[in-house]
């Protein structure tokens, strides 16, 4: 894409933020859940983590343009296997199963990531305020604007309050069910509770962002991002 599309009212376009397809969303836990009943937890944690990189390295191919966000990924999921079939294979040993080493380190993470995101807000730099425009072309000076800082601040918070929420849930469902409810459940909990909490929170910027005389809409914003630009 050249870069003569680029008006004087929004900044160079920035890489749009690829998203998932349900299919790379599902496979993963259809594959652990087919591996782990035929198989062994090992098959399942390896066939599940390649999945998920095959489906990391599709949306970076898709325009996703975080330097970090690939590498950072692919190395989290090989240490999370890595981790479990330790476990299993006896070579560690942290007195749980290696299915509770696996998932929990799923529900650390969340929990870690819910922390390093109130600490940007409290760092007076909302990830969201950091994030939108690099996947997002925006007016210039909206950024500056001290209701889209405010604006971004709560979104954030959003975002912390359903990681916090949901890992608890995670961790409860885990501990009073069985292996193959607990993924079949928690998958299509958190498939509702993920489509609702990013609906509701895009409505909200919306309506927040609304009285800024910049702000064109987010309809507007989400059409004029355009494919990751080839240099």
């Amino acid at each position: 894409m050249s870069d003569d599309t680029t008006t004087t009212d929004a900044p160079d376009r920035p890489a749009v933020l690829g998203g998932g397809s349900n299919l790379d969303q599902m496979m993963p836990v259809l594959l652990f859940l087919v591996f782990y009943n035929f198989v062994d937890i090992k098959a399942a944690v390896v066939a599940s983590t390649l999945w998920s990189i095959k489906a990391a390295i599709g949306r970076r191919k898709r325009g996703l343009s975080i330097g970090w966000w690939l590498p950072g990924v692919t190395t989290y999921l090989i240490l999370r296997s890595g981790i479990t079939i330790l476990v299993d294979e006896d070579v560690v040993d942290f007195g749980i199963s290696s299915e509770a080493i696996y998932f929990g380190i799923g529900f650390a993470t969340k929990i870690l990531i819910g922390i390093a995101l109130a600490v940007t807000v409290l760092a007076g730099r909302p990830f969201l305020g950091w994030v939108i425009p690099k996947v997002i072309p925006l007016p210039k000076g909206l950024e500056a604007e001290p209701r889209y800082e405010r604006t971004m601040a709560t979104a954030t918070w959003m975002i912390v309050v359903f990681e916090i929420l949901t890992a608890a849930w995670d961790i409860w469902l885990f501990n009073n069910s069985g292996i193959n409810l607990f993924l079949v459940t928690r998958y299509g909990v958190n498939f509702v509770l993920g489509f609702v909490a990013i609906t509701g929170g895009l409505m909200f910027i919306d309506r927040r962002l609304e009285p800024i005389e910049s702000y064109p809409g987010l309809v507007e914003l989400l059409e004029s991002s355009g494919p990751l630009s080839k240099s």
